[in-house]
């Protein structure tokens, strides 16, 4: 399959980061894979499906002096292409021992759909396990001055066992587009210290400004391991 040749081309490249001095930082990677792709509670596929197996994973790099880069993968159906590349850079802080900070901008490449590509700058805080980001897209004539604003939080319930809530709130610089609202609502159980098996609910309202079902609430079950 074309999207898993670029996903592995991907990863491989993200992993080249690796062997860098031990006091620059530390690396590390992700991995898994989800009945479906939903972001910001949209289904990034073309088909009105509730499942569509996506393949996802990455490396992120932390610095210590604070700064980062990362790389994210998923595949799923982007127009023409079936694999999107995120690429990041950024900066976070700890202010206290509860209170977090974090700024950067993540480039958004699909190859083959050249025309969807993208990037926002964000900024967001984290306050125990409560956090909220916001994000602005910069590139003109696809997302430029569009808003995203979005607000997470986990709480545990027993032992590996989290229940996790989002909602996230878009607008949009275009006047022809209407303003929405998205949630998840979901489960995350640890097998372990590095694999999590998870299973959420995720929509988003104004289901009829789209005619291919996308933001319909759909479940969505997973497993992703990070090393």
């Amino acid at each position: 399959m074309k999207s898993s040749v670029f996903l592995a081309a991907a990863l491989a490249a993200s992993a080249l980061a690796a062997p860098l001095p031990s006091h620059a930082g530390s690396p590390s990677f992700n991995l898994g894979a989800v009945s479906l792709y939903k972001d910001r509670g949209v289904d990034q596929d073309g088909r009105n499906e509730s499942v569509r197996p996506a393949i996802q994973g990455g490396v992120d790099y932390d610095f210590d002096s604070g700064f980062y880069v990362g790389n994210w993968n998923s595949t799923g159906r982007f127009g023409n292409a079936d694999l999107e590349v995120d690429a990041k850079g950024g900066y976070r802080a700890q202010l206290s021992k509860d209170l977090g900070v974090d700024a950067g901008y993540i480039h958004y490449f699909y190859p083959g759909e050249g025309s969807r590509n993208s990037g926002e700058v964000y900024a967001g805080l984290k306050y125990q396990r409560l956090g909220f980001k916001v994000y602005r897209g910069v590139r003109e004539d696809v997302n430029k001055n569009d808003m995203y604003y979005r607000v997470n939080y986990a709480h545990p319930l027993m032992d590996k066992l989290d229940v996790t809530l989002g909602a996230g709130y878009q607008t949009y610089d275009a006047t022809s587009l209407r303003n929405k609202l998205d949630y998840s609502v979901g489960l995350d159980y640890a097998l372990g210290k590095s694999l999590t098996l998870s299973g959420s609910v995720a929509g988003a309202n104004r289901r009829h400004d789209v005619d291919d079902g996308s933001r319909d609430a759909r479940f969505i079950v997973g497993a992703g391991a990070r090393f």
